[in-house]
């Protein structure tokens, strides 16, 4: 009997789409977000475009991408204001990394999003609430990520995961989630020395790095579960990730491919943090719901 151990991110999002229009459909009023990309970064741009039509297709969300090619700090967070005033507008997100910004200037700007419609999840009182276990908008890679081992029905507790990456996006946002389901994360970096040594020793790896293929069957233990959030293009011009899939494959349990993982579920988890703005902890129920009916798709796909 051979075995699929790919994980299907398009497959547990389009069950999660469903519960959610299905609860967007009871409401007198649907969200309405603002995505804000500035600059000539191609990449940034191509995946606005890409969130608008995920979301617009899949959900009853208006989400609306607005590309900006120059505009300064200040004009900025005059323009960030107005949507935080407009009582139409429900959610606001803005791009990153911003055009030739400090980390200083990054986060004074970010900060200036209301608490309450920051869908990326990325304040400072965001970040803050989620390290004290607090509801909040979670940034949405690491809540796809955990969305996406729930549906396997994998459990947590007492599991060593290696997170490989240290940003506020990603690394630090998914150790606390962990953290939160009992499992001991260990967050890796650039500096990290060691590392085959100690991704080799944990049974969930998640492979952030940004390089491409870099993680092969030598950094992971037998079993283990693979979870690859880079995107890249090989000289081929194949869709590959930060980890060699072909080399590791015979070695896990699970491992998410490249392509039709962890990028629908990010985008699927932006339309959960859009309802959310709008309609708080309810919404927490409804991604639940979506979960369970996920795990029966998994367990009647694996019979």
């Amino acid at each position: 009997m051979v075995v699929n151990k790919k994980i299907n991110g398009l497959e547990i999002s389009a069950v999660l789409y469903e519960e959610l229009n299905k609860y967007l459909l009871k409401k007198d009023k649907l969200p309405k977000v603002v995505d804000i990309s500035i600059g000539n970064d191609f990449a940034g741009q191509m995946y606005s475009k890409m969130k608008e039509k995920k979301i617009t297709t899949n959900t009853l969300i208006d989400f609306i991408s607005i590309h900006l090619n120059e505009i300064s700090d200040m004009e900025l967070i005059k323009y960030i204001n107005r949507l935080n005033a407009d009582q139409n507008i429900t959610g606001i997100m803005l791009q990153l990394p911003l055009p030739n910004h400090t980390k200083e200037q990054e986060r004074k700007i970010l900060d200036m999003i209301n608490v309450y419609k920051d869908v990326d999840g990325l304040t400072s009182i965001a970040a803050g609430a989620l390290a004290t276990q607090k509801d909040t908008l979670i940034p949405c890679t690491p809540l796809g990520i955990e969305t996406l081992l729930k549906s396997y029905d994998i459990s947590l507790a007492g599991k060593k995961v290696a997170i490989l990456n240290r940003s506020n996006i990603v690394g630090k946002p998914l150790a606390e989630l962990m953290l939160r389901n009992n499992a001991t994360p260990i967050i890796c970096h650039s500096k990290t020395k060691d590392l085959a040594n100690i991704t080799r020793d944990c049974d969930i790896v998640v492979a952030a790095l940004n390089k491409q293929e870099f993680i092969t069957a030598d950094y992971i233990k037998p079993g283990a579960i693979v979870i690859d959030v880079g995107v890249h293009k090989n000289t081929l011009g194949k869709t590959v990730g930060d980890v060699n899939f072909n080399d590791v494959y015979d070695k896990v349990s699970l491992i998410t491919p490249p392509i039709g993982a962890v990028g629908p579920m990010t985008i699927c988890m932006l339309a959960y943090n859009s309802a959310k703005s709008l309609y708080g902890s309810e919404v927490n129920e409804v991604l639940e719901t979506g979960i369970i009916k996920a795990k029966r798709l998994v367990k009647e796909k694996s019979k």
